[in-house]
């Protein structure tokens, strides 16, 4: 649990963080995967104050770029929850990748399961072919997602996946026992994590949202203490905690919301804009 004692509203100035950075589904957007307008209207407000801010998410860049571009965020976003960092027009500031043999014992692993293997590489989302549960996540970029039909169609790029994600729709318990799976198998050279409670990632060891972040800042001279984040599930854990100010929507998970050092309103009600529309006021 984290150790920071929670902060009042009150105690909060925007002029003392100098990077604000968002999560996407369930913290700006809700199911319906679309922006509300009022919370579009406060985010385009702090390019009028001189705020940067930009995203962290799991999605990869074809499944960012419409976002990025209707908040008119130029600098690298945080994207496949660390293993790119990466601008909406394709500029790479980094990149992660699993190691060959992971990606390999996963697909065994899913190919055994039969589960719902889905694998990004760059900016491509591959699946060996798509069904009702693939298509429940990903029907706002279907027409970006690639099916091979064959693994092995892709064995000339398995050096290149930066990650590997499982979907289960229905049966919340596959997930809970592939996870086991995984961690015997894999953990020890990869990183097991939900990003929600329908997915499971495979991620690279060691990377997380926050180790994309100090690429960003690093080019920027700041530090975490400078910034401020917006999460609401497990994989922003580790950025609400080191960032200088961790904010959680009500809708958050048990482990957002005890490693946070805000809980503002539910992304359904606006909270990340309604939290800062008051702070631009205040200021």
């Amino acid at each position: 649990m984290n150790q920071k004692a929670y902060i009042k509203p009150s105690q909060i100035s925007l002029s003392d963080y100098k990077l604000i950075i968002f999560d996407i589904d369930g913290t700006l957007v809700g199911s319906n995967h679309i922006l509300d307008p009022f919370t579009r209207e406060v985010l385009l407000n702090l390019h009028n104050y001189g705020i940067p801010f930009t995203l962290a998410t799991g999605k990869n860049l074809p499944a960012t770029r419409a976002l990025a571009e209707e908040l008119e965020i130029e600098m690298p976003m945080v994207l496949s929850n660390g293993s790119m960092v990466e601008n909406r027009f394709g500029l790479v500031l980094a990149k992660f990748t699993l190691p060959e043999s992971v990606t390999r014992r996963v697909i065994k692993i899913c190919d055994r399961k039969h589960s719902n293997l889905v694998m990004y590489i760059d900016d491509y989302i591959i699946v060996k072919e798509m069904n009702v549960d693939i298509y429940q996540i990903y029907e706002p970029v279907a027409a970006e997602v690639i099916e091979v039909g064959s693994w092995e169609k892709v064995f000339n790029r398995i050096a290149d996946v930066n990650k590997c994600l499982v979907v289960e729709m229905i049966k919340y318990q596959n997930l809970i026992e592939l996870e086991e799976i995984f961690r015997q198998e894999v953990g020890q050279f990869a990183d097991i994590l939900f990003t929600s409670r329908h997915l499971l990632e495979v991620l690279p060891k060691g990377i997380t949202k926050v180790t994309g972040i100090q690429k960003l800042i690093e080019n920027m001279g700041i530090t975490m203490k400078d910034v401020m984040v917006f999460g609401d599930y497990d994989n922003d854990v580790e950025m609400l905690q080191q960032a200088g100010l961790g904010v959680v929507v009500a809708n958050g998970s048990e482990a957002a919301r005890e490693n946070a050092d805000l809980i503002i309103e539910a992304c359904d009600e606006n909270g990340p804009a309604k939290f800062l529309d008051a702070l631009i006021n205040k200021n």
